[in-house]
C-alpha cells in the first residue's frame, strides 16, 4: 500500500518516494505519459492521412470521415502498419452482441477481467477509438485517449486499447539467448482455482513457451505463478563455465549442483521454519561470504543495506517468482544493465550453498551476487577488488575515495590532509551520502594479532554510520557488516573513562553487536582508506560514451556542456571491461578528467580556455571530480595513455611488462551528475585539442622552472602516475633544442616510443616533450628525468642526431597532434 506522498510509476507500478522525479527502477518521469502519443503506435489508433482534406482518418475507415473522400488502394499495400518488421493481425468486424458475456483472453491479467455486469457489446461500443468514452460519474463525453474524466476525475471504467511491446520503453535488460523449460508443479491462482487443463489434450501441435517479458507482474511483486514452467538462463547456464575456476581448483571441484532455493539444504540458517523469500527485513548482519574471495562486493553490499530502500533499487523483483526468473539493476563500468537471472544457485554434494547468502532464507544476496556474476562472465571474475567499486556498481553514484596512508608504491606523493579528509567526512554525513572504510588493507604494513587483539579485522571493510564533533574530540560511529569482533580501545563500549551524559547522548540504547565509537586519531592509525558514495535523490544524470584512441592522427572525442544556471557537478570516467577473469589489472589505463572553460566558433570549432577542475591522473576503473560551474560552455576531455605502447622501450633494462591489448580502441563512459539541468553533447574536436588540453593541465598544475635564454619548462610528476614535461620557447627568432633523458625510469610507458628525446621547438611554440604512464596500478614505478637545452639559429637538430631532423623520433602523424609544437 502506498503510504503519503508516494507515486507509482506508470510505466512500471513502482511505489516512489515523494520527492522522486523519476522511476528509481526504469527512470520514467514523474509527469504522466503522452498517451496520445504511446496509443498512436498502437494497432488500433493507427490513422491515415486523407488526400483531400488532410484529416486524419483511424484504420479499417475506407472514406473519409470529413470530406467522404475514398482513397485508391495500392496493389500489394495494407491499410495496417508493420511494427518492428511483423504485420499485425487485423481487428476482426464486431460481432453482435453474444448471449452470454465472452471469456477475458487467456493472456490479460486477472486484475484485468471484465466487470461482471457490463455488457461486452457496450463496453466495445464505449471503448471504441474513434467515438471516445463517456464517463460513468458525470456522463461527460471524453477523448479516446483520456484515461480519466477531465471534468470530475472519476477513472476510465474500461481497460484502454492494448498496447503493443514495441511502444513500451523499458531499460537495457542482458536476456537470456534462450532458456530451457521444466514443468513446475500446478499451483492455484488468486481464486483458489486450480490449473486449467492440458491445452494439448486438444490441440496436436506443442505449447510455446510463454516468454518472460521485462515488466511481467511474476518477475516483481506477484506471487503467483502465471506459467507451469521453472526458467533457466541459457546465457548464464547452470555448469562450470559459469563458475569460471579453473579445472582442478578447489571450489570448482565442490560445485556439484545447482539447487532452486525449495531444494537447498538450509540447516545453516537459524530459523528452520523460516519460509524462502527475496527479502525479510533487511540487516547488514545478515551478509554471509562464502567461498568466493569478493569482500569488496559484499561490504559494499553491507554498507548499501544501511539504506533498506537502495536495496531495494537494486532488487527489481521484490517477491518470490514461481518460474524462478528475477531481474536485479546493477550499474556495471559507468551504464545501468538490467540482469535476467535464474534461482538455480552452485552448491556442494549436501545441497549447501557455497557461495554468498543471506541468513534467514533470504535470497537477495546471492540473486545480486549471481547477476554481478553474469554481468562479468563467471563467478571467478569476481575475486578481488576495492569496495568503492562495489558502491559505483550497486548505486551508480559518484563515488570517491580518500586515502588515509601515504602510498608506498610512489612515497612522494602528497601528503595526507587529515582535517580536510575530516571535514569532507562531516559534509558527506550531513548529505546523507554512504560511507564506508577499509581496515589495514590497501598497502599497509600489517600486524594481524596486534590489529585482532584490538577487536578489529585487517583487510575487511566497515560501515561507517555517524561522523561527530564531540566537546574537542572528533568521533566516528563504525560497524562491521559481520555483526561481531568490535573495537576495544579508547571510546569503545567496555571504555571506562566515558564521560556520563556522553555515553547517554551516544549510546540511547546501549551497546550494540559490531557496532562502536573510535576516536577519529585511532581511526588513522588503523584504517587505509575511507569510500564515499554520493547518493543524490533529487540530482540530473546522463552517461555519455567514447572510446580512448591509442594516436593522436583523429579528431579527438570531447563532451560540451552548456549550463544555463548555477549548478554543482560530479564527473566519473569509467573504462569500459575494467574488470577481468585473469584478475590482473595490467590492462587498466591511467584515467584522467579535465573540465575546461570553452568557445565555439565558425563551424563548431572548439577553442579551450582556463582549466576549471580535474580528477587525479590515475590507473584506476574509474576517477571522478567535482567543481560548480556558472552559466555558460563547458568541455570535458577525457584522457590515457598508457595503451599507446605495447611495452615500454628503452634499454633491455626496462620493465617489459605487457600494456593494455592492441585491436579497437578501448572503450570509455563518462557519467555527468548535476544539481540543475545540464545541456550534454558529445562532440569531436581537432586533433591538437589533446595537446591544447595537457599544455593547459601542465602550466596550470605543474612545476615551473625557468631556463636561459627563453626557455620555460613545466613538470608534472607528484601524484599523477607518471610524468608530464612540457617545453615553452618564448624567443621571439632562435630555436630551442631540447634533448630529455628519462632512460632509468622502470614500469612506465612512453607515448613517444622512446624514454629518450630530442626536439626542435619553434620561436614562440610550445610542445608536450614526453608523458610517461605508469603500466601497473598496483606495482611501484620509478622516473628519473634530465633536461638540456641550447638556443640555435636553425631549426635541424645537427650533431644531436644521426637524422639530422628536428625530432627524435620522429612525430609521425600518430603523435604530432599531441607532440606537434603549438603557438604561444
Amino acid at each position: 500500500m502506498a503510504t503519503a506522498g508516494e507515486w507509482s510509476c506508470a510505466r512500471c507500478t513502482f511505489l516512489n518516494p515523494a520527492g522522486q522525479r523519476q522511476c528509481s527502477i526504469c527512470e520514467a518521469p514523474r509527469h504522466k505519459p503522452d498517451l496520445d502519443h504511446i496509443l498512436r503506435l498502437s494497432v488500433e489508433e493507427q490513422k491515415w492521412p486523407c488526400a483531400r482534406c488532410t484529416f486524419r482518418n483511424f484504420l479499417g475507415k475506407e472514406a473519409c470521415e470529413v470530406c467522404g473522400f475514398t482513397p485508391e488502394p495500392v496493389p500489394g499495400a495494407s491499410l495496417l502498419p508493420i511494427l518492428n518488421g511483423v504485420l499485425p493481425r487485423p481487428r476482426a468486424a464486431p460481432a453482435p452482441a453474444p448471449a452470454e458475456p465472452e471469456r477475458s483472453c487467456p493472456e490479460e491479467p486477472a486484475g484485468g477481467a471484465r466487470d461482471a455486469g457490463k455488457e461486452p457489446a457496450a463496453e466495445e461500443a464505449a471503448a471504441e477509438p474513434g467515438r471516445g468514452w463517456a464517463c460513468p460519474r458525470c456522463t461527460l463525453h471524453n477523448t479516446p485517449v483520456a484515461s480519466s474524466c477531465s471534468a470530475c476525475g472519476g477513472p476510465r471504467k474500461l481497460s484502454l486499447p492494448r498496447i503493443p511491446p514495441e511502444a513500451l520503453v523499458v531499460p537495457e535488460v542482458v536476456a537470456p539467448a534462450g532458456f530451457h523449460a521444466a514443468p513446475a508443479p500446478p499451483q492455484p491462482d488468486l481464486l483458489g482455482r486450480g490449473p486449467e487443463p492440458d491445452p494439448r489434450s486438444a490441440d496436436p501441435e506443442p505449447p510455446k513457451v510463454p516468454p518472460f517479458g521485462p515488466f511481467s507482474p511474476t518477475l516483481q511483486n506477484n506471487p503467483v505463478p502465471r506459467n507451469s514452467v521453472s526458467f533457466v538462463d541459457d546465457s548464464f547456464p547452470p555448469g562450470p563455465a559459469s563458475v569460471g575456476f579453473p579445472v582442478g581448483d578447489s571450489v570448482q571441484q565442490r560445485v556439484k549442483q545447482w539447487l532452486r532455493p525449495h531444494e537447498i539444504n538450509c540447516s545453516v540458517f537459524r530459523d528452520h521454519g523460516t519460509p524462502w523469500s527475496v527479502f525479510h527485513t533487511l540487516r547488514p548482519s545478515d551478509i554471509l561470504q562464502g567461498l568466493l574471495g569478493n569482500c569488496w562486493f559484499l561490504s559494499a553490499l553491507a554498507v548499501l543495506a544501511e539504506r533498506p530502500d537502495l536495496v531495494e533499487r537494486v532488487m527489481v523483483t521484490r517477491g518470490l517468482c514461481a518460474e524462478g526468473a528475477y531481474q536485479v539493476r546493477l550499474c556495471k563500468d559507468g551504464t545501468w544493465t538490467t540482469v535476467l537471472v535464474d534461482d538455480m544457485l552452485p552448491c556442494d554434494e549436501s545441497g549447501f550453498l557455497l557461495f554468498s547468502q543471506a541468513q534467514r532464507k533470504q535470497l537477495w544476496v546471492a540473486l545480486i551476487e549471481k547477476a554481478l556474476a553474469k554481468l562479468h562472465g563467471s563467478y571467478f571474475a569476481l575475486q578481488a577488488g576495492r569496495a568503492i567499486e562495489g558502491l559505483a556498481t550497486l548505486t551508480g553514484a559518484p563515488c570517491e575515495s580518500l586515502a588515509l596512508q601515504v602510498s608506498s608504491t610512489n612515497p612522494r606523493e602528497e601528503p595526507v590532509d587529515t582535517d580536510l579528509i575530516w571535514a569532507k567526512m562531516l559534509s558527506s554525513k550531513e548529505a546523507g551520502f554512504l560511507m564506508g572504510a577499509s581496515c589495514g588493507g590497501g598497502n599497509m604494513k600489517v600486524d594481524d594479532t596486534a590489529y585482532e587483539s584490538l577487536g578489529l579485522r585487517p583487510r575487511h571493510a566497515y560501515s561507517i554510520l555517524d561522523v561527530r564533533d564531540v566537546q574537542g574530540s572528533r568521533l566516528l560511529r563504525l560497524r562491521n557488516p559481520w555483526g561481531r569482533f568490535s573495537w576495544n580501545g579508547s571510546w569503545s563500549d567496555e571504555w571506562p573513562h566515558w564521560p556520563g551524559h556522553l555515553r547517554a547522548e551516544l549510546m540511547p540504547h546501549g551497546s550494540s553487536e559490531g557496532v562502536f565509537w573510535m576516536e577519529y586519531s585511532d581511526f588513522i592509525r588503523y584504517f587505509d582508506s575511507v569510500d564515499i558514495c554520493k547518493v543524490h535523490s533529487d540530482w540530473q544524470e546522463v552517461r555519455v560514451q567514447g572510446s580512448f584512441p591509442s594516436t593522436a592522427s583523429r579528431p579527438v572525442g570531447v563532451t560540451a556542456l552548456t549550463v544555463l544556471e548555477r549548478a554543482s557537478l560530479e564527473f566519473a570516467l569509467f573504462q569500459e571491461g575494467s574488470r577481468r577473469s585473469d584478475t590482473v589489472d595490467s590492462h587498466l589505463l591511467d584515467l584522467c578528467i579535465l573540465v575546461f572553460r570553452a568557445t565555439f566558433g565558425s563551424g563548431g570549432r572548439l577553442s579551450l580556455g582556463r582549466l576549471l577542475a580535474h580528477s587525479k591522473r590515475a590507473v584506476k576503473k574509474f576517477v571522478n571530480c567535482d567543481v560548480m560551474l556558472e552559466p555558460g560552455e563547458y568541455a570535458v576531455v577525457c584522457c590515457a595513455f598508457n595503451h599507446w605502447s605495447l611495452a615500454p622501450p628503452g634499454p633491455p633494462t626496462a620493465a617489459q611488462a605487457p600494456g593494455p591489448s592492441a585491436g579497437a580502441p578501448p572503450g570509455h563512459v563518462l557519467a555527468v551528475y548535476s544539481s540543475r539541468l545540464v545541456m550534454v553533447e558529445p562532440v569531436e574536436a581537432q586533433p591538437t585539442t589533446l595537446a591544447d588540453a595537457i599544455i593547459l593541465l601542465t602550466e596550470s598544475r605543474g612545476e615551473r622552472h625557468e631556463g636561459r635564454e627563453g626557455m620555460t619548462c613545466y613538470y608534472l610528476t607528484h601524484g599523477w602516475a607518471g610524468l608530464i614535461v612540457v617545453v615553452e620557447n618564448r624567443h621571439p627568432k632562435s630555436y630551442l633544442h631540447v634533448q630529455c633523458d628519462c632512460t632509468d625510469s622502470f614500469n612506465v610507458v612512453s607515448t613517444r616510443g622512446s624514454l629518450r628525446t630530442q626536439d626542435s621547438v619553434p620561436p614562440l611554440h610550445r610542445q608536450v616533450l614526453v608523458i610517461l604512464s605508469q603500466l601497473e596500478g598496483n606495482a611501484g614505478f620509478s622516473i628519473t628525468h634530465r633536461l638540456a637545452h641550447r638556443k640555435a639559429a636553425q631549426a635541424l637538430l645537427s650533431d644531436w642526431t644521426a637524422s639530422r631532423g628536428t625530432h627524435s623520433p620522429p612525430l609521425t602523424p600518430e603523435v604530432a597532434g599531441l607532440h606537434g609544437p603549438r603557438p604561444l
